[in-house]
């Protein structure tokens, strides 16, 4: 259903809101106002793009340029971590253009990274070369 709610134009499902909140005061007047509840429900029911969770995500176009370790420590753009504290790294495709390394079981590093796919394989050469002690999960 919210498929077919996300395929209408937003302006046209805002048009329809406002429409319905005009003609609701028309007939109530302000006693329309004490079903916020109901407003708020048909709101995010109109947009339910705005319930969706986005990967906040660092696009790069050289993963490799980021990558570096220094004796015990992880470097990963400006940001560093011990190995220790790390234990598993996610790479995996983000879609048919780019992969995505990420850090899920530490939040020392914040940021996910997001590259062109066709540095993946290289990226995990990398990581399994200089950080061996790593899991890769895929």
């Amino acid at each position: 259903m919210f498929k077919k709610i996300e395929s209408i134009p937003r302006r046209y499902r805002l048009t329809f809101l406002l429409a319905v909140f005009v003609m609701t005061h028309l007939i109530w007047g302000t006693e329309m106002l004490r079903y916020f509840g109901g407003w708020t429900l048909l709101l995010f029911v109109m947009f339910p793009e705005t319930l969706v969770t986005k990967i906040p995500a660092d696009k790069t176009k050289d993963m490799l340029r980021l990558l570096s370790r220094e004796d015990d420590r992880l470097r990963v753009g400006m940001e560093q971590v011990a190995l220790s504290v790390v234990k598993k790294v996610a790479l995996s495709e983000y879609n048919d253009k780019y992969a995505m390394l990420s850090f899920p079981y530490t939040g020392k590093i914040s940021s996910n990274y997001v590259f062109p796919i066709e540095q993946m394989n290289d990226v995990r050469a990398w990581l399994q070369t200089h950080t061996p002690e790593l899991e890769i999960i895929t």
